[in-house]
């Protein structure tokens, strides 16, 4: 009884203590959190960076990131410039703790804070250096690392600077971020490459201005998606690929050397390539050493042809030679062209599903005062004992934005419901390990979208049980299910790793889908279902389809580890399939049935050998 009172007591002043602030929205782009142990703000102490533009933070800011990685805080930069004149690096151990990722980094906003190279330090442009490297050991085991809100500055005179070189694994994303470098300096702005291994990640509203190369990316696993970026100046390239599994959409290039190089995978839509006059014979695109392409929405401008589609393994000579454009990729506009022709049991179009794509819905950032945060209702951070009552008072308090700033134990369900519209978190674990299921159920409510943010784990799950528009960001392990009155409804998608998915006649829309599971990982009963860059792992059939679904997997790739040979990789029971998609096998057991499809009365499938899935149409005229 007296705890209950406790609690009571407790979330009474919690309550008005939100009530005494009015409903505030923060500036477009800009974020801010309450105070709590698990957000880092390094102007404070023990850290004190000063962010004035003149001294140098390398000391401090590289102590909070030794401090706080792999520890699922928030490491928060206000506004202001902060100097550098080393490489900043995200340890693997520090003081005999062995981390694992978990590590986010957030400045206050874009435009108004960053991390700039202090002039003349990474001279030599044979031995390039970051301006911050964030991990990458030589395994996939780096997990839910993020990068957000920041300007990285490579200063002057620094040939052999390279801005970010990030790294992450499941889950992880670079967010709202600018890379800048002048006076023909800098070598790399955003580095994908420098590590095996990298991905599944996210880059999303990002920037890259100037340098030899603006992103590169490289290796056959794990799988990088890119959403909405803007590359302007390279000397080189825009973007390099070597191999890897790439995946983009909303790429707008304002160069006068090629956009893109790659070879590997890739998938490329709704492209806006503007050359300029040193562009006038360099093609736009440049597929080379036998890679795989789908292009589609693509407009280009200025330059010599839309794309090279080589079988040169020389890059160099790629860019030089100019060829026959092959039909569909006449340029300068391309409607939509793939390398490979399809793959199909049947008769069945040669071009992709084209959904309409709906851009990932965006709930303005409530000011932090108004927020409700979980440990002032009485929950236990440190996951030690149950918060589900906690929480729950939260959740019911009438708050729009509910914080969980650490992480959770929970032996009863929580339901989101009421005014709530953004449950958000900084990376912590809910039930990591405990067995209950769901964790979370959403129900009807005030608002029509309700996000879910940062969380390293909801092992437990979500159970939709509302037609509500749903969007995920961020979140990993988590198994998503449906009651019937969810169907109908609308679910987003945004960097999320899961066990499983099974929709009822829903829309999904997914950038950056990771499911690890053994048995059906994506069901689409009756549905649309989008998604740019598919990775998964385990045996099982990778995408069941019925019931008159529609279904596109753009990008991505099957790392096949077990039991390939027990399943066809996509099933397209009487429904609409299109998918693009590499599958990479390291012990000799890889998908021996691709592709299983009934139409009417009929059956019919492709097996190893005689097809592939970049891409597989299962559609018809």
């Amino acid at each position: 009884m007296h705890v209950e009172i406790r609690l009571t007591a407790v979330a009474a002043l919690a309550l008005l203590a939100a009530a005494s602030v009015t409903a505030q929205i923060l500036p477009s782009g800009e974020r801010r959190y309450p105070p709590t142990p698990s957000v880092v703000d390094v102007t404070q102490p023990p850290y004190n960076a000063k962010g004035d533009g003149s001294t140098d933070d390398t000391q401090a800011l590289q102590l909070a990131i030794n401090e706080n990685t792999g520890r699922h805080r928030l490491l928060y930069l206000p506004n202001g410039t902060y100097l550098v004149s080393r490489t900043l690096t995200w340890p693997k151990n520090w003081k005999g703790t062995e981390n694992w990722g978990r590590t986010f980094l957030c400045g206050q906003s874009r435009d108004g804070c960053t991390i700039r190279l202090q002039d003349a330090t990474f001279t030599d442009p044979t031995k390039p250096q970051a301006i911050m490297r964030c991990g990458g050991f030589g395994s996939a085991d780096w997990f839910h690392n993020y990068v957000e809100n920041l300007t990285f500055d490579v200063g002057r005179g620094n040939p052999g600077a390279i801005a970010l070189q990030f790294y992450s694994n499941n889950s992880g994303a670079v967010r709202d971020c600018r890379f800048v470098a002048r006076d023909n300096g800098g070598a790399v702005g955003l580095d994908l490459a420098h590590s095996n291994l990298n991905g599944p990640l996210l880059v999303r509203n990002c920037e890259v201005v100037g340098f030899g190369r603006g992103i590169t990316t490289a290796g056959a696993v794990n799988s990088q998606t890119f959403e909405h970026i803007t590359l302007r100046g390279q000397r080189e390239v825009g973007l390099q690929n070597e191999g890897q599994a790439v995946s983009i959409r909303g790429l707008r290039s304002d160069n006068a050397v090629p956009a893109v190089s790659s070879y590997g995978t890739l998938v490329l839509l709704e492209a806006k390539l503007t050359g300029r006059a040193a562009a006038n014979r360099a093609p736009a695109i440049v597929n080379y050493n036998g890679g795989h392409v789908l292009l589609r929405a693509v407009t280009t401008s200025a330059y010599g042809r839309a794309l090279a589609d080589l079988s040169t393994p020389d890059l160099a000579a790629a860019f030089r030679i100019q060829g026959e454009d092959r039909p569909g990729s006449l340029g300068p506009d391309i409607v939509e062209y793939c390398s490979q022709t399809p793959t199909s049991p049947f008769p069945a179009a040669t071009y992709s599903l084209r959904l309409l794509v709906p851009e990932t819905p965006e709930i303005p950032w409530d000011d932090p005062r108004t927020w409700a945060n979980v440990d002032r209702y009485g929950a236990d951070p440190t996951g030690q004992t149950d918060s589900a009552a906690a929480i729950q008072s939260a959740l019911d308090s009438g708050a729009t934005t509910v914080f969980l700033p650490g992480s959770y134990l929970l032996r009863a369900t929580i339901t989101l419901r009421g005014k709530v519209r953004r449950l958000v978190g900084v990376g912590g674990m809910i039930n990591y390990g405990k067995g209950l299921h769901p964790d979370l159920r959403l129900d009807d409510g005030d608002a029509p979208l309700v996000a879910i943010e940062h969380f390293a784990h909801i092992a437990g799950g979500l159970e939709l049980n509302s037609h509500r528009t749903v969007l995920l960001r961020s979140v990993s392990d988590c198994t998503l299910t449906s009651t019937p009155a969810s169907s109908g409804g609308q679910l987003f998608l945004e960097d999320v790793c899961t066990s499983g998915l099974a929709l009822r006649g829903q829309r999904l829309w997914a950038r950056q889908l990771n499911i690890e599971n053994e048995g059906t990982h994506l069901a689409n009963d009756a549905g649309d279902l989008w998604v740019l860059g598919y990775k998964t792992e385990r045996g099982g059939t990778l995408l069941e389809t019925r019931g008159g679904g529609r279904s596109e997997i753009l990008g991505g790739f099957s790392y096949t580890t077990t039991t390939g040979a027990l399943a066809p990789m996509l099933v397209n029971d009487a429904s609409a399939v299109y998918a693009f998609l590499a599958e990479v096998c390291n012990n000799g057991d890889p998908f021996t049935v691709l592709v299983k499809e009934t139409r009417h009365t009929e059956t019919r499938t492709v097996g190893k050998g005689q097809g592939h899935t970049r891409p597989y149409s299962g559609h018809p005229e």
